[in-house]
């Protein structure tokens, strides 16, 4: 088996994407920091990775409500690979407001209410 791999994501208003990336790196991990505008372009890329890291900050400014723009965007863009990639019990960390995230793609586990950001 080969190094644990770990994604840190990057998003307008994240703001310790570093840190975060830094810590995974002391425990082991070997680290991406990726935007999102990268993972969208090839959303298979997520399901190279063993863990998954959203940091704290005001994701797109959180105009729309805490992490909702960006649970919307993940959601449509990555819904299933992300499924799969909880589904493997591979872990999600959601900090400050990526845990806001998760709460609003209904992430966290024994959540069977519809996740909150539902496309028509």
């Amino acid at each position: 088996m080969g190094a644990l791999r770990a994604l840190v994501l990057r998003a307008p208003g994240i703001n310790c994407d570093r840190e975060t990336a830094q810590a995974c790196r002391l425990v082991g991990f070997e680290t991406d920091l990726l935007h999102i505008n990268q993972l969208l372009k090839a959303p298979e890329k997520l399901l190279e990775y063993h863990f998954l890291a959203i940091p704290g900050g005001f994701s797109y400014g959180d105009d729309l409500g805490a992490g909702t723009l960006l649970a919307k965007k993940l959601k449509l863009h990555l819904g299933a690979q992300l499924e799969q990639f909880v589904a493997e019990g591979r872990p999600v960390l959601g900090i400050c407001n990526g845990f806001q995230v998760l709460v609003r793609l209904g992430l966290l586990p024994g959540n069977q209410a519809e996740p909150p950001c539902e496309l028509p």
